[in-house]
């Protein structure tokens, strides 16, 4: 017959597993959901997916194709505003949010998935460096820091950036933009070192 555990053992028991560290799952990757294109207004609509323990809503960013800068990803607020506070609000109730994500659904034409082989990275730059780890910030961690143009053919994109925390840059999704010669493509790495490390996406537009 085993005997009851003393009172006072059960309490330092208690009270170690609360003195060790607690870590959430809240990682998650990022990915890019490619709406389409207005043709009309000449705009290239995508969202960026958080797949973390936020659940916050997807960011709406569109491409201007006719304007002065048409590679520049202009981010979109006004579809954030909470209606009690005033103010950008990426944690509330998605229902209205879906809603006029819908009415922008309507007038895009779907761009043209081909073939990831069509465009390929070229390294203007690359530098190792170290970063603090998330579970221990005395713990460095490897980092490269890239610059890089992607390309297709006579189509290039401007100088981009990403800290990867592993040695590689991936070509994920490219598409070919609708009476358009341009192309978008979306380019992948490990950005997100938390946990077991989660991989995030970045659109790149295609032009002449």
């Amino acid at each position: 017959m085993s005997m009851p555990m003393p009172k006072i053992l059960l309490s330092t028991i208690f009270l170690s597993c609360l003195s060790l560290p607690v870590y959430a799952t809240v990682g998650g990757p990022q990915h890019i959901e490619v709406l389409g294109l207005d043709r009309k207004a000449q705009k290239i609509y995508l969202m960026r997916h958080f797949e973390d323990g936020r659940g916050r809503l997807p960011q709406l960013y569109y491409y201007q194709l006719n304007g002065t800068n048409p590679t520049k990803l202009i981010q979109v607020d006004s579809l954030y505003i909470n209606p009690k506070t005033k103010l950008i609000d990426y944690d509330q109730n998605s229902t209205q949010f879906d809603i006029e994500i819908a009415k922008i659904q309507k007038r895009l034409l779907p761009l043209q998935p081909i073939h990831k082989s069509k465009a390929h990275i070229q390294l203007l730059s690359v530098k190792k460096g170290e970063a603090k780890a998330w579970y221990d910030p005395e713990i460095p961690i490897d980092k490269w820091s890239y610059q890089y143009q992607v390309k297709s053919f006579c189509l290039k994109s401007k100088p981009q950036t990403a800290d990867s925390y592993k040695e590689e840059l991936n070509i994920a999704k490219v598409y070919k933009v609708p009476h358009s010669k341009n192309m978008l493509v979306t380019v992948e790495y490990l950005g997100i070192p938390f946990e077991t490390g989660y991989n995030i996406e970045d659109p790149v537009l295609l032009t002449k």
